[in-house]
């Protein structure tokens, strides 16, 4: 099968391009992009769909790229295909928002391709216009359109990305999914929108992709940091491939065809997850509940479903680790009460058996303010109030504190002088677990005075040997409540 047919059988083979479509190109100039733009508009003559030329200028290389905007411009040109180029200081994005310059970029061409889709979407594509806009960091957060299925993004990956991808997440470390390397179509849901990308070259080697342009007399430029080393990624392609294909020739092949077989194992997982979702997850108010019986069932769904759990809190999965989901069935296994943080404001807590996944909200529980006043005590009557407490003065020992519970905190129950940890006395009182974190105290050191909103310690309360009284109201409440 030649070159042609292998790529068109694989674009037909995962749908990638409907009739009526409307395909965006990521344009780099390199010997991959132009393949594809070529392929494509070969492509075009079985199924009628529309053909654009995207290329972005990174604002990092200075000539080079653009001599780069420049051949992929007269490129299109010479294809007679629609073309766009726009410009972003890169560096300036990664300096803004604390990214490395890959991520950054990455973020840069998703800005890129929204705001092309977004003038395909409104019928503004300008029939071949040159046009350059230049977006700054303020384009990756720009508000735009959804749009429908219609709108793909071309982009050029290859069979040796994908053994890179693999390879690089298998020394990182990774699971099925990551082992399925670069997806063939992915439907990505953005902030500002939802694209479609394919990747019809995944079927075919780098190697093939430059036979292939020399064997048609078509050039490429080549991008001076793809042969830098200093990226893990460059080592991968340049030292470690390399030495894998001397072993066997058909390594990069082989972890293709190894990545298409974890897909199949991924998809055929996460719907197993789906089920078990459905079963042991319900919402809270503030986040979800996992229900114990998901901890029996078998270790590996049981990471699948917290994950994306913790992916559905988060909003994404960006930041999460194996060692996120880790953290979490630890804590199922271990005593109520217990929690921890989470990355992404989010916070795990063991409730008898089951987890709750909730967002850590800033100033969730403020602390009441409260007025003091020392006064003698003249043996009257004291008056029972929810927001108003007396206590015996010269029973505190050191300054007090209006603060939430900590660790040792304790109470003292009955004039016998018995104590119990505060964390004892809440679930005997049967005051619900989120409350908890949310209660003002009173405290004495590690000696609580009062729970506002319930009782106060037996050991401060007043008696006929008091000689100072501390009056405590709390501030803006009804004095009589």
């Amino acid at each position: 099968m030649n070159m042609e047919e292998k790529v068109f059988s694989y674009i037909e083979k995962y749908n990638m391009i409907e009739t009526g479509s409307q395909v965006i190109v990521g344009l780099s100039g390199g010997a991959d992009s132009v393949c594809l733009l070529f392929l494509l508009k070969q492509y075009q003559k079985r199924r009628n769909f529309q053909l654009y030329g995207l290329h972005v200028n990174h604002g990092i290389r200075g000539a080079e790229a653009k001599r780069d905007e420049a051949f992929s411009r007269e490129l299109c040109q010479r294809f007679q295909i629609p073309f766009r180029a726009y410009e972003f200081n890169v560096p300036c994005m990664a300096a803004k928002e604390k990214l490395s310059l890959e991520e950054a970029g990455r973020n840069a061409r998703r800005a890129a391709f929204l705001k092309l889709a977004e003038e395909l979407q409104e019928g503004r594509d300008g029939q071949a216009a040159e046009t350059v806009p230049k977006y700054g960091e303020k384009a990756c957060s720009a508000e735009h359109t959804a749009f429908n299925g219609r709108i793909q993004i071309a982009l050029a990956h290859h069979e040796n990305d994908n053994a890179e991808t693999m390879l690089h997440n298998l020394i990182r470390g990774t699971g099925a999914a990551g082992l399925g390397g670069i997806r063939p179509v992915r439907t990505a849901d953005f902030t500002s929108g939802r694209l479609r990308y394919i990747r019809p070259l995944l079927c075919v080697s780098r190697r093939e992709i430059e036979e292939f342009l020399t064997e048609k007399q078509l050039s490429w430029i080549t991008d001076s940091t793809n042969l830098e080393l200093e990226y893990t990624r460059n080592k991968i392609r340049h030292q470690l491939i390399p030495m894998l294909e001397m072993l066997n020739p058909a390594a990069v092949q082989h972890m293709g065809q190894t990545a298409q077989n974890m897909l199949l194992i991924e998809e055929y997982l996460q719907e197993q997850a789906d089920t078990l979702y459905k079963a042991y997850v319900e919402p809270l108010e503030e986040g979800y509940c996992i229900k114990k019986e998901l901890f029996g069932e078998k270790e590996l769904m049981q990471s699948y479903v917290v994950m994306n759990v913790l992916a559905q809190a988060a909003g994404g999965r960006r930041n999460l680790t194996s060692a996120h989901i880790q953290e979490v069935l630890a804590l199922a296994k271990g005593r109520t009460g217990a929690s921890i943080s989470l990355t992404g404001g989010l916070f795990a807590s063991q409730v008898y058996g089951a987890v709750h996944i909730t967002h850590k909200r800033q100033q969730e529980n403020p602390l009441f303010p409260m007025e003091f006043q020392v006064l003698p005590w003249e043996m009257g009557q004291i008056e029972e109030k929810t927001y108003t407490k007396w206590f015996d003065y010269d029973k505190i020992k050191s300054s007090l504190e209006v603060r939430h519970r900590r660790s040792g905190d304790f109470f003292t129950v009955n004039a016998q002088g018995g104590r119990k940890k505060l964390k004892d006395y809440f679930i005997d009182c049967k005051i619900p677990r989120e409350k908890r974190e949310s209660l003002t105290l009173l405290a004495d050191g590690s000696h609580i005075l009062w729970i506002v909103g319930y009782r106060i310690s037996e050991y401060y309360k007043v008696t006929s040997q008091t000689k100072q009284v501390l009056k405590v109201q709390v501030k803006g409440v009804n004095k009589d409540e």
